[in-house]
Parts: structure tokens; sequence; C-alpha cells
């Protein structure tokens, strides 16, 4: 047998029996020779390495005096390495934890200008405390009586510096900031109702988006708004009987455009009304019909948001959306409008809630004409068929329905009014082709403008002068 004893990577046979040796030791004195050659090229590869590698002569203890931060490298990385390295990698890096020298920390160096703004950021913060305290005690202080706003909002709460008397008039002064934002801009929403000559019987409010419109969007065309069929007559002959009140669901910015082109005129709607004029409460925007300065009992609203008409459903019609495809369904509304402003009623809200589906007033509507019309053409039977016509062969004199009359009164005030709008229309437009007045910058400086009366004057010949020009032009 062989002993073999490994100093200083050289093999060593000491000769304990001069017998000769089995196959299978040869082969493992063959394999650590092997292995132990190997192991010494690995670590003088390292050496080799390290050697060529360049050294910056920027040491880690100059930067840390000139005060810049050196990011030391992560040892775990490098651990993990020698772990799965060779095994007498093991020795030497347990060798230099423990005699090395340890990465000593680094201190955190300010610089002049981080010094200064972390002293503006507390200062700031200290302000900011004091002013939070300032403004809790400005909200929690005693109420004034001459102040509107604390009028509104004392309620029951009395003075006093308890804390509890304190925490409430802070909590309902709080409170009132936000609903500021909440509110309709103003109290009343629309002026006071003209005198009785031109006052109408009812008000008449109205939703604009998916009732008297439709928008969509695609891709290929953008934007597009299609009008209801009937809405410039539905509009025109309601206007002799309601206050058009128009009550936008959005802002003015998008739906003003839209009014102007539906009533250029404003010979149609009263007033009109948008998404700013609404209450926000719950996450909705609420139409409050009680800020229109008008008679609940006389005012209604046609929409088909129930958010929008959830504080009075009462005096709501609850309307489908229109989806853009052609009906006529304004047009078979105005017979029930047009009763309803005719017949002096003192309240539309037990009449509206007679009908069971809103959604199909116009059909049930016609249910109940048609049966009045029934009975009113039976009595007219019995009178027209009376023994002394008979006997004197007199004519029976058949009356009109009155419903009938009404609606031929109406259609009647209609086609004047719209005579009327067509010559306002053809005034207008000869007005903007009237050749205007002009002057010159010179003219102005030197004080050679015409006065007042003057300028009138001419405006007036060149009216009369247009006006003969168009009527020749007619003749011929």
């Amino acid at each position: 047998m062989y002993r073999s004893i490994l100093l200083t990577g050289k093999k060593v046979l000491t000769q304990s029996s001069l017998a000769p040796s089995s196959t299978v030791s040869r082969l493992s004195l063959n394999q650590t020779q092997r292995f132990i050659s190997s192991s010494s090229l690995r670590l003088n590869d390292k050496k080799k390495d390290q050697q060529q590698q360049p050294s910056s002569i920027l040491t880690d203890d100059l930067l840390d005096k000139i005060g810049v931060e050196v990011n030391e490298k992560p040892q775990a990385a490098e651990a993990a390495k020698d772990k799965e390295g060779s095994s007498d990698s093991e020795p030497q890096a347990e060798a230099g934890k423990e005699g090395g020298a340890q990465p000593r920390k680094r201190r955190n160096v300010q610089s002049s200008t981080d010094i200064k703004r972390e002293r503006y950021a507390n200062l700031f913060y200290l302000g900011f405390l004091f002013a939070g305290i300032g403004s809790a005690g400005y909200l929690a202080r005693e109420w004034d009586d001459n102040s509107e706003d604390d009028l509104k909002i004392k309620e029951d709460i009395p003075n006093g510096y308890a804390l509890d008397s304190m925490w409430k008039r802070f909590n309902a002064r709080f409170n009132s900031i936000f609903t500021y934002f909440q509110e309709p801009p103003f109290p009343d929403l629309l002026p006071d109702s003209p005198p009785e000559p031109y006052k109408r019987p009812l008000t008449l409010v109205l939703t604009l988006e998916d009732l008297l419109i439709h928008s969509e969007w695609s891709s290929q065309n953008g934007w597009k708004t299609a009008k209801r069929p009937g809405v410039d007559y539905f509009l025109g002959y309601l206007s002799q009987y309601y206050e058009i009140v128009l009550f936008s669901s959005n802002y003015m910015m998008y739906s003003e455009r839209i009014v102007e082109k539906l009533d250029p005129l404003r010979a149609y709607i009263s007033y009109q009304l948008y998404k700013e004029h609404c209450l926000y409460k719950d996450g909705a925007h609420i139409k409050d019909l009680s800020k229109l300065n008008r008679d609940l009992s006389k005012t209604f609203i046609i929409d088909n948001d129930e958010n929008a008409i959830k504080l009075q459903p009462e005096n709501a019609i609850k309307l489908e959306k229109w989806d853009g495809k052609p009906d006529d369904y304004l047009i078979r509304m105005i017979p029930f409008l047009e009763y309803l402003a005719t017949q002096q009623v003192k309240d539309v809200r037990p009449i509206l809630a007679s009908f069971k589906d809103q959604t199909k007033i116009p059909e049930e509507f016609e249910q109940r004409v048609a049966k009045l019309r029934a009975d009113f053409d039976r009595d007219q039977a019995k009178k027209s068929g009376s023994f002394l016509n008979s006997i004197l062969g007199l004519p029976s004199a058949k009356a009109k329905f009155p419903l009938d009359l009404i609606h031929d009164e109406g259609v009647r005030n209609f086609t004047h009014f719209q005579k009327l709008i067509k010559e306002e229309e053809e005034k207008m437009k000869q007005q903007a082709n009237m050749p205007k007045e002009t002057f010159k910058l010179k003219d102005l400086v030197e004080g050679n403008l015409p006065s007042q009366e003057e300028m009138m004057k001419r405006q007036l010949e060149k009216q009369a002068e247009f006006e003969k020009q168009q009527q020749q032009q007619q003749k011929a």
C-alpha cells in the first residue's frame, strides 16, 4: 500500500511495502494529481487578472474627504460566487473576513444648500401648522348676527367657548365651504314672472340631451348631433301656452351653440339653464325646480334622467332616452300639453300622477279624448233630434268638439306668429347686408367724426334706399 502526503503541491510517496499495487489505486492517484494541478492553475489566473486590472488614483478615503458618497458593492454576490467556485477559495474568503479590514461606515455629508433647504422646509411645516390652528380657531368663533352666511348655517348652535359648541360651529362653517360649490350659483335661477298680460299660465322645463337632440361620436366622422323630428313645431306651437325653460344636462360651453341653432331669435325658448345651475348632491347633478323662482304647482319638467328629477318627482314626466331614430313622439305630446295649458288647472301634479305609465302619455290621453268625444257626439245627437226641429224641418246645428276648437285657435296663432318671425328674419338679413359707414384713423385723429344725430340720419337714409332697392327687385 501507498500513503500519499500532499506538501506544497508535490507528491511524495513513502513506501510501506514493496508489493505491487492494483490498477484501481493507480487510477485514484492520477485523478488526485490532476485535481491539484487544475486548482493551482485557477489561483494563478485569478492573481494575473487582479494584477492586470488598473487601479484608480481616487481612493475611497479621498472621495470621502471631499464629500462624495461612494456606494459600496454588495458582498452577497461575491460570496455566492466563491461558494460556487473551487473548494480552496473558501478558506481564502474566511481568512479575508477574519484578518482583512472591515469597510467603515460612510458619514452622511450635507452641503450648505441642503442644510438651507431642510431649514426652510421645517419653517414651512411650522408655519403651516400655525396657520391650520389659526384657521380652526377662526371657524370656531362665535356667531355674527350681522353676517348672512352665519345666519344661514347657525341653526340651534349656541355661542360660548365650550368644546362642544366650538366643535359644532367649526363643523358647520367647514361644511358650508363645500356646500357653496354644490349649490346653484344663485338662489333664484330665473327672474320674476312678467306681468299678467304677458304671463304664461304654466312653466315647462325641457331637457336638451336625448329629448330634443341626440349626439353620437364615431371614429370616421367625429361628433354628430341629430335634431329630433318635429322640434321646431313643438317649441313654436307650445311657446304660446308655456314659459319654456331649457335646462341642459351639459355645460354651457357645449350646449349654448346648439340652443342658438334651435332658436336663433330666442322666440320660443324663454330661458336657458345648464349643468352649472344644477344642485350637486350624493354624486349626482339634480335639477332643483324650487330654485326657479316659480310656483311648483304650475311648473313641471320633462326629462329622461332619474337623478335629475329625484327632488321633485311629482313635478316630472320621465321619458325614455331618444336614440336618434326618427319618430313622431314630440308631435303626439302636443295635444296633452295643449289641453293641460288651456284648462286653467290649479295644480299640475295630480294630473301627472293620474297617468299610469308616463312614457305612454300620448296613447293614454288619446283614449281619454276618444271617450269624451263619444259622449259629446251622443249628447249632440240627442239635441239635434229634438221634436221641434223635426216638425219645423230645421237643419240640426252640430257643435264642434271643444278640444278641436282650442286646437284650431292654436294653429291660427301659430301661423300668425310664424309670419312675424319670418319678417323679423328678413329684417335681420337686410341689416346684415346693408353697407355700414366706416371712418378712417385720420378722421378720428383730426376730430372730423360726425355727431350721433348725424350718424343716425345717415343710417336711416341708407336703410330707406336699401328697402327701395329690395322692393324694386321683388317687383321685377
